[in-house]
């Protein structure tokens, strides 16, 4: 069931072209690797820019009107569905804008680094599966181009390969699946009791199923994991100061934006009524927001509790991105709470997502650079460095105060929107805890300009450190692309009110939203001064964090183990888990043992039972051809015509003595056969798990994972690109 297409859609193939060309151009990066490796970048520029402007041009058709496209190759009775929305035209114009700045970058940061053949495959692969999330109109469709970016992406993880890399990438790879088999059980049961997949409210059905809570919970947490929420977020501060920093830029910037889209369809679209007039059916869904709140609470809180002690950069910036997510997930869970009411929540978490790609993939790339330029990335071994890297210190500066908060960069408009939305939230209902929830919020804004001051100051202020040695200085590209963002963090901070009439404005009223707190959103003013005032007491509080933490040096210590989420939740889980699999391990292996232990034992019965049963037959049908015999040839004699009978008895008696002959060599054969076959299959599987020799072995290991994954994308591509020519 793929739904109904509305009237005034346009159907266009451009979402498949988005997604296509890039899968196109990871199999063209193989080809062009093996003759021109130097040309691997600008080929990949060449397709991220493209992408970029087929994007440019989605997004202007989005803010028309729906663009839709069916491409019937899919699951079953469920094809590839795209629908973009102006929500998805957002989320995919700026993803492709920041991959193609990361292109961009790469051009002098990856001579440091090998393969880029295979660097360049799983990158646009990537590309191509995020993209595909945020152009979706379906669950299964989601899914599909979700697990595309996680596996992808796992390779951009593991890219140097170091003991390091291969850990953070098998942490990576395990929570991926993981998350995607809990995406696939949630889209599998709501598919079952309501028939439909489709991103659209259908709160009204899923009142009706028993396990509506179940699918909930599911989705959340896979959703969750990519989403970085806490405490499914692990992996983040592991992958990203392994891999090479294009790719913690798109990590951070980007991949994580898609669990936050993927739990905003769910929490904002898919549990909500089809009427939004009817506030009785938004109960389920205001609890549904609560908690969700709650998530995005402590996962911005305690992130950004762990940054302020954290003295690799890219470690510190990866729980940054952890904390900004809880901004995200808080605005989301603000929208499903709010409901009818909530304009505030859409604008804010949406605007955030954008400024939030700009200041921390600009961030990510900033900090690889000063890696690139200097080969050092703790923050104790680095400073001064503003005189080296003018243009990187500006703009890095930039990115600094917008994630703080500053008035007139772009983190100030989307924090306000998100506190007139926490604000909202807890004087709907007069709740203390919300209003415990956005005392945390300014709370947890202090401890962000604490640890982003903390990091500027480490790298650029000061004296330089003796022994730190400076490779090479700022190439034009690094100019140009920190340029850009800067510039657009500037922007975006100065012109509030454009945006809210150009960007958000639109955004918002093609949501089913109350036409009073429409206007209320549309009406807002950013330089009110109670929100300044808050900026202000944030900054104070940030100040005051700051000085006690340099002037007692707690942030050079190291917080105790204890602390950490791997030793309070997932160690006595994984011990708990490992526990019950050891022993219904230990239970299925005594079977199988003692199922192969006793089998000679087994086959003795089974033989003496053959024996038994051979004897009954040789005594049935072999024994009776002496009497028969006699009796043939006593009735040949007593009477005249006896041969002509005893001839009829041997004769039955031979055909009898044949046919057990030929029961016994059939029986023979069969399990002659049997063995052979049995030892064959044997011998093939032992030298599989013990012989690491030979091609054969090469193409069916399951390690092979690049091969598996070639072939499956050039089957991919083939199918896509007829589907577009025909």
């Amino acid at each position: 069931m793929i739904g109904v297409i509305p009237e005034n859609a346009i159907i266009s193939s451009l979402p498949l072209a988005i997604v296509i060309i890039p899968i196109i151009g990871a199999a063209l990066v193989l080809i062009i690797g093996r003759l021109q490796e130097r040309f691997l970048t600008a080929f990949t520029i060449g397709v991220t820019g493209l992408v970029l402007l087929i994007s440019v041009v989605l997004f202007r058709l989005a803010w028309q009107a729906d663009v839709v496209s069916i491409f019937p190759v899919g699951f079953g009775e469920l094809p590839l569905f795209f629908r973009v929305d102006k929500l998805g035209a957002v989320f995919n114009l700026i993803s492709a804008l920041i991959w193609f700045l990361a292109t961009v970058f790469s051009l002098s940061y990856m001579t440091h680094e090998a393969k880029h053949a295979r660097y360049y495959f799983f990158y646009l692969l990537t590309l191509g599966g995020c993209l595909g999330v945020f152009l979706t109109a379906d669950l299964f469709s989601l899914f599909f181009f979700f697990e595309l970016m996680s596996i992808a992406s796992y390779m951009l993880v593991i890219h140097t390969q170091t003991d390091e890399a291969m850990k953070a990438g098998k942490l990576y790879l395990f929570l991926g699946v993981g998350g995607g088999l809990a995406i696939l059980a949630g889209i599998i049961m709501l598919y079952w009791f309501t028939g439909s997949v489709i991103i659209a409210p259908m709160l009204e059905e899923i009142l009706l199923i028993p396990v509506r809570t179940l699918v909930a919970v599911l989705l959340i947490i896979g959703f969750g994991i990519k989403a970085g929420m806490v405490p499914l977020h692990i992996w983040l501060p592991k992958a990203h100061p392994v891999a090479p920093a294009p790719a913690s830029a798109l990590l951070s910037g980007i991949m994580i934006k898609t669990g936050a889209y993927g739990i905003a369809r769910v929490a904002g679209v898919i549990y909500t009524p089809a009427v939004p007039e009817i506030h009785e059916l938004w109960a389920y869904a205001e609890q549904f927001g609560f908690i969700i709140i709650w998530l995005g609470i402590v996962t911005m809180s305690s992130a950004a509790f762990m940054a302020l002690f954290q003295n690799n950069a890219k470690r510190l910036l990866a729980y940054s991105s952890v904390s900004q997510m809880g901004y995200i997930l808080m605005g989301v869970g603000c929208l499903a709470y709010l409901g009818y009411d909530g304009p505030m929540a859409l604008g804010g978490f949406t605007l955030h997502v954008v400024n939030h790609a700009f200041f921390k993939a600009g961030m990510f790339m900033m900090v690889g650079a000063i890696y690139f330029h200097t080969g050092q990335i703790e923050l104790n071994k680095l400073g001064g460095l503003w005189r080296d890297f003018p243009v990187t210190a500006v703009v890095f500066l930039f990115a600094a105060m917008g994630i703080a908060g500053i008035p007139g960069l772009n983190g100030y408009t989307s924090k306000v929107l998100l506190h007139h939305a926490i604000v909202e939230a807890y004087e709907l209902h007069d709740s203390y805890a919300l209003y415990m929830a956005e005392r945390i919020f300014m709370l947890t804004g202090a401890m962000t300009t604490c640890y982003i001051a903390r990091l500027f100051s480490s790298i650029f202020l000061g004296e330089k450190p003796q022994g730190l040695s400076i490779h090479s200085r700022e190439p034009w590209n690094e100019r140009l692309v920190f340029g850009v963002i800067g510039a657009a963090i500037l922007f975006i901070g100065t012109n509030p009110f454009l945006l809210l009439e150009r960007l958000l404005g639109p955004l918002v009223r093609s949501f089913p939203f109350d036409e009073y707190y429409v206007n209320y959103f549309m009406k807002l003013n950013f330089w009110d001064r109670h929100d300044l005032q808050g900026m202000a007491a944030i900054i104070i509080m940030a100040a005051a964090l700051f000085y006690s933490g340099h002037r007692f040096s707690l942030f050079t210590r190291k917080l105790p183990h204890w602390l950490s989420v791997e030793y309070l939740l997932y160690q006595p889980l994984v011990n708990i888990l490992f526990s019950l699999f050891t022993r219904s391990g230990r239970i299925v292996e005594t079977v199988v043992d003692n199922s192969y232990v006793n089998s000679p034992r087994l086959l003795t019965y089974y033989c003496v039972s053959g024996k038994i049963v051979e004897s009954a037959c040789e005594g049935v049908i072999v024994g009776s051809l002496k009497p028969l015999s006699k009796a043939a040839f006593t009735i040949s004699v007593l009477e005249n015509n006896g041969p002509i009978f005893g001839r009829l008895l041997l004769l039955t008696a031979t055909i009898l003595q044949l046919i057990y002959t030929l029961w016994v060599n059939w029986i023979t054969l069969i399990f002659y056969y049997s063995k052979k076959i049995f030892l064959s299959a044997f011998y093939f599987l032992f030298s599989l798990d013990y012989t690491y020799k030979g091609k054969f072995f090469q193409m069916v290991n399951t390690s092979n994972f690049e091969y598996y994954l070639l072939v499956f994308f050039i089957l991919l591509i083939i199918i896509m690109a007829l589907q577009l020519i025909m």
